[in-house]
C-alpha cells in the first residue's frame, strides 16, 4: 500500500507567512505615505513653474503681464491659456491645487497629511503659492510655500 502524502500548506505556516507580510508592510507603509506626499508637493511646485514660464513668455511676446481687476485668477489663466492650456480647474476664481502635506515650522517633524495651496500672485505680478484652509507655512522638505 502506498501511502498517500498530504500537499497544501498547513494553518500555521500561512498564519506565519501572514504574519510576516504584516510585519513588514507596518515598516513599508509609511514610507510609501511620505512618497507619495512628495510627489503632489513636486507636481504643484511644477504647476508653479509652469505658470511662471508662461507668464514670462507672455510678457516678451506683448511688453507686458495679463492684467485683470482684483488679480482675477480665471481671466489671468485665459490669456494664459495659450501658453499653459486650459487643464486647471478654478474654484470661485482661485486656483487651488492639492499638496501631499504641511508642516507647521522648518524643524518640525510632525507633518500634516494632505491639503491645497492657493496660486496667487504677489504685487510684483510674479505667480507664488500661499497656504490655503488649514495647511501650515511649510511644505513636507521644510520649505516656505511664499518662498518656493
Amino acid at each position: 500500500m502506498k501511502k498517500k502524502k498530504n500537499k497544501g500548506f498547513s494553518v500555521i505556516e500561512i498564519v506565519l507567512v501572514l504574519g510576516v507580510i504584516g510585519i513588514l508592510s507596518s515598516f513599508i507603509a509609511p514610507k510609501v505615505r511620505d512618497y507619495l506626499a512628495l510627489a503632489k508637493d513636486s507636481k504643484a511646485i511644477n504647476i508653479l513653474q509652469s505658470l511662471r514660464m508662461a507668464n514670462e513668455t507672455y510678457y516678451l511676446e506683448n511688453g507686458n503681464y495679463p492684467s485683470s481687476k482684483d488679480n482675477n485668477m480665471s481671466e489671468i489663466l485665459v490669456e494664459l491659456s495659450k501658453y499653459v492650456g486650459d487643464k486647471f480647474e478654478l474654484v470661485e476664481n482661485e486656483l487651488l491645487i492639492d499638496i501631499g502635506g504641511s508642516k507647521e515650522s522648518a524643524e518640525t517633524k510632525e507633518i500634516k497629511y494632505g491639503g491645497k495651496v492657493k496660486v496667487d500672485l504677489n504685487s510684483s505680478k510674479e505667480f507664488i503659492l500661499t497656504p490655503h484652509g488649514d495647511t501650515s507655512n511649510f511644505n513636507i522638505r521644510g520649505d516656505e510655500w511664499s518662498k518656493l
